[in-house]
């Protein structure tokens, strides 16, 4: 395929035309490179994504359940059962990886089973860290 550039959550970075394989210190290097190119400082990098993107949070929960108790909440998830958390309300839902519940355009929470373990990965992004904790807590009111 033509991708550019492919990341992951652990923060491995893989870039077109070179190694199909994650490499941090081609990373950082590329990032100099443009550094020194476009006298920009890393400041200014990450000052010019929130001019572009705006802010947001992220974070990551693993809830460790057992495995029937896993299975449930996919099935809920494939029979649209949740259409809310707490009071976040369900637009929309995406399944390409795990089930992605949209509460607006830069809303969302993610609940995405572990193929190998009895975890279930909770992920939310909202404009503050705050939210981002408040819409995790009511994921896991509302699922278990």
């Amino acid at each position: 395929e033509d991708v550019l550039l492919g990341g992951e959550e652990s923060g491995g970075i893989a870039t077109a035309g070179h190694i199909p394989e994650r490499d941090g210190i081609w990373m950082g290097l590329i990032l100099f490179e443009f550094m020194a190119k476009s006298g920009k400082s890393l400041e200014d990098l990450i000052a010019e994504v929130y001019e572009i993107v705006g802010p947001f949070a992220f974070e990551r929960i693993d809830l460790h359940i057992d495995n029937d108790t896993k299975l449930r909440i996919i099935e809920d998830c494939k029979r649209d059962k949740f259409t809310k958390f707490g009071k976040y309300e369900v637009e929309r839902i995406e399944t390409t990886d795990g089930f992605k519940f949209f509460f607006d355009a830069d809303t969302w929470l993610m609940i995405r089973p572990s193929g190998t373990e009895p975890v279930l990965r909770t992920y939310a992004e909202a404009s503050t860290q705050e939210k981002v904790f408040d819409i995790l807590a009511d994921c896991k009111a509302t699922i278990l």
